[in-house]
């Protein structure tokens, strides 16, 4: 990675090739923001906070002017979607950056808040609730369609949150109980996907 570049590098062609049968060796790839995240003692090392504030803080200005905004990884195994998300106890990732962050903003705020959080996983397509309690966990729930809101988890739990202690409880329950399994690329990878959503109502008195 370079600035907002990256580049890739096809190691089945030898160095003094340019050209293998119409293939290029090194291919290079623009972006709005290209990191390189694999070691701390990198010079090209950029830290989780340096990616809340590229992509984070937009988040959660959006969320203080009432629109709705949304956080997608997409990537193979291994390629550092759960580390972007969610981070580790010592190395928070974007989503509990970004609910700190909204805490924080709320005790400088005279507004009153309403926050509620949800948390599910689909697997071999189901759809299941990571934070109901062990007898209700792989109950598969339905998805719905409304006619003003859009798409939505019929029976999916919510849970409010006053203070970031309690997203965190919740983050931690929930990657708890998500499906992991082994592969090639991953030992304990997710065999998954997720959907953190913050529900966040602001009301002037």
């Amino acid at each position: 990675m370079d600035d907002n570049m990256t580049a890739i590098t096809n190691t089945k062609i030898a160095a003094s090739a340019n050209e293998c049968f119409g293939k290029e060796r090194v291919k290079q790839f623009t972006y709005d923001f290209s990191y390189w995240s694999a070691d701390f003692k990198d010079d090209h090392y950029v830290s989780q906070e340096k990616v809340y504030e590229d992509l984070g803080k937009d988040v959660v200005g959006s969320a203080y002017q009432g629109y709705n905004a949304c956080v997608f990884a997409y990537g193979q195994t291994g390629s550092g979607k759960t580390h972007t998300m969610m981070g580790s106890t010592e190395n928070f990732g974007l989503i509990p950056r970004i609910c700190e962050s909204l805490f924080e903003q709320m005790q400088e705020s005279k507004v009153t808040y309403r926050t509620e959080v949800s948390y599910l996983e689909i697997y071999n397509e189901r759809v299941l609730d990571l934070l109901r309690g062990p007898k209700d966990q792989h109950q598969n729930l339905r998805v719905r369609e409304h006619p003003k809101e859009g798409p939505y988890v019929q029976d999916l739990s919510k849970h409010l949150v006053v203070n970031y202690d309690n997203v965190q409880q919740l983050i931690t329950k929930g990657n708890t109980n998500r499906t992991t399994a082994t592969t090639n690329m991953n030992d304990a990878s997710s065999r998954s996907h997720a959907i953190f959503t913050i529900t966040f109502t602001q009301r002037e008195v």
